[in-house]
């Protein structure tokens, strides 16, 4: 039987050479699976040459971003108590401890979630202020409460000052408050997140470490690592926190280039 009438067979189990009417003796057609693979036997047997069914398209999926490792640094020392100097590569970079912490401080208190440290004065701090810097205390006590000061009216144009930020030294308390008090009359018509910033300027200055002070090495190792990591680029006033030198810029400068 030749290829073409085997299929032919196959496609109708009805037809019955011999007896068109008898349907007793009839056998109920093969599975469905079970006619295909009898069709691919009969190709096979044929040598008939058909070509394969693709696979499915898998979807790419991108291969993870491999992450860059850190350069090893070292603090390799400070200059004149202002500037640390750190050993990177092949690179050195001077960081300005004072504007790095400072913006440090700044982020920090910025948060929502900030509470200021202060703490109760033995002896209150009492001091008169010029008396619009006196109104515009006494008019944003809540601000001042905020920022960790506990400010009353002392009568006679004086103030008292019974708690401070634990940063704030009591002898430097009046400066302190008579710097927010002309900052608090120069943003008088700004919104209140732009006086909030510039309060926070304030303070954030007040609890940063001082250009020549001596600072622990612990100290130093914080702030470099935070101006490492890219959290601290600018001061809040704008300006860089760090400058870099590599290695081929000193080389040039001694001429070994």
């Amino acid at each position: 039987m030749g290829f073409i009438d085997e299929i032919k067979r196959l496609a109708r189990p009805y037809e019955d050479e011999e007896d068109d009417e008898e349907f007793d003796d009839y056998d109920a057609p093969a599975p469905r699976t079970e006619r295909k693979d009898k069709v691919r036997d009969i190709r096979e047997s044929t040598g008939a040459i058909y070509a394969a069914e693709p696979e499915p398209r898998r979807a790419e999926v991108p291969a993870p971003a491999e992450e860059r490792p850190e350069i090893p640094w070292r603090v390799a020392g400070e200059l004149f108590r202002t500037y640390i100097v750190v050993e990177q590569g092949e690179k050195a970079l001077l960081i300005d401890k004072h504007a790095a912490h400072e913006r440090m401080n700044f982020d920090r208190m910025r948060a929502q979630d900030y509470t200021p440290m202060s703490q109760e004065l033995l002896v209150p701090a009492v001091f008169t202020p010029a008396p619009e810097e006196g109104a515009a205390l006494l008019e944003h006590l809540e601000t001042l409460d905020r920022l960790g000061f506990e400010v009353a009216d002392f009568g006679g144009g004086s103030l008292a000052v019974r708690r401070a930020p634990d940063y704030v030294d009591p002898g430097d308390i009046e400066a302190t408050l008579t710097e927010i008090a002309g900052k608090l009359l120069a943003t008088g018509s700004a919104g209140e997140a732009e006086r909030r910033d510039e309060l926070l300027h304030t303070m954030a200055c007040k609890a940063a470490i001082k250009g020549g002070w001596k600072s622990a090495p612990e100290e130093l190792e914080r702030v470099a690592r935070a101006v490492l990591s890219g959290a601290v680029k600018y001061c809040p006033h704008g300006r860089p926190v760090a400058i870099e030198l590599t290695r081929a810029q000193l080389e040039k400068q001694f001429k070994r280039a």
